[in-house]
């Protein structure tokens, strides 16, 4: 009833036969594809994208009965450098014409910062921010809704644009198109002034904008000094997987979870440990 993947960069960028090898070898039928970070011989340049590039992707997954359930396109759609930023788009909008033809319906983003490197500055809270955020993501959604694929957008709290669930929920009016979701990661939505309301806010992401989410990111989280540490595999920190996979089944049941932060050495103790709650 739920699809657990895999996020294919983890394993290091290799040729993709070795690539789709080793991610079926471990159980998986399903993937988050970065191109750049994941597949050796492909380039970061704008224009190298092609439907018969996502053919020959696609069918060499598919051979190993995997799914790319999302195309990974992590752009700064609030560059400060205007040059840049349309840039950025044009190379998201590219990753939009061809997601079909990788067998995949999801180009996903982080929502970016006013800095280049996408780092936190207090800038994020500003209406300034989330409204060029705004102008951004209505282009991709145009693109989305005319090639008949899906952005999804992921929020990260004390860090990008999108930093709370009220921000996603405003997004989600402002912009009610069907070709706009969110990818859902409960650890990065988690700021650092709420470390004790994990439960709580997973619950309400659901309540808010559970019809929306098209992806879930499953990682784990310790606190140290009073500050987060989210780049844990699951099951090696606090959150509460009991919960988070009760709400999946109630409210997006089949949905895709992605399985983050592993190397080969942690990934079939993650997958055990995952299996327990599906």
């Amino acid at each position: 009833m739920i699809n657990i993947g895999f996020r294919a960069h983890d394993l290091g960028k290799q040729n993709i036969e070795d690539l789709s090898s080793k991610i079926s070898g471990y159980g998986f039928t399903s993937i988050q594809l970065a191109l750049q970070k994941s597949i050796d011989f492909i380039e970061s340049d704008y224009g190298k994208l092609s439907p018969g590039l996502g053919n020959y992707i696609r069918n060499s997954f598919k051979s190993k009965n995997i799914d790319i359930a999302v195309l990974g396109c992590y752009i700064n759609p609030v560059h400060p450098d205007r040059t840049i930023r349309n840039m950025e788009l044009d190379r998201f909008i590219e990753h939009l014409g061809v997601c079909r033809s990788f067998g995949c319906s999801i180009v996903g983003t982080e929502t970016g910062s006013p800095l280049a490197d996408c780092g936190f500055t207090q800038d994020i809270y500003l209406e300034e921010t989330f409204w060029d955020f705004i102008s951004s993501l209505k282009i991709l959604v145009k693109a989305a809704e005319k090639f008949g694929v899906i952005v999804g957008i992921e929020g990260v709290a004390d860090k990008h644009t999108i930093f709370s669930h009220e921000r996603m929920q405003r997004v989600l009016e402002i912009i009610p198109s069907p070709n706009l979701g969110v990818i859902y990661d409960p650890v990065n939505f988690l700021p650092n002034n709420r470390l004790d309301e994990s439960d709580y806010l997973m619950e309400e992401a659901f309540l808010l904008f559970h019809k929306r989410i098209v992806a879930i990111h499953a990682k784990d989280y310790t606190i140290e000094g009073g500050i987060k540490n989210g780049n844990l595999p699951s099951g090696k920190g606090l959150l509460n997987y009991e919960l988070l996979f009760k709400l999946i089944k109630q409210y997006r049941p089949y949905c895709n979870v992605l399985l983050e932060n592993n190397r080969p050495d942690t990934i079939n103790e993650t997958l055990k440990f995952i299996k327990k709650f599906t």
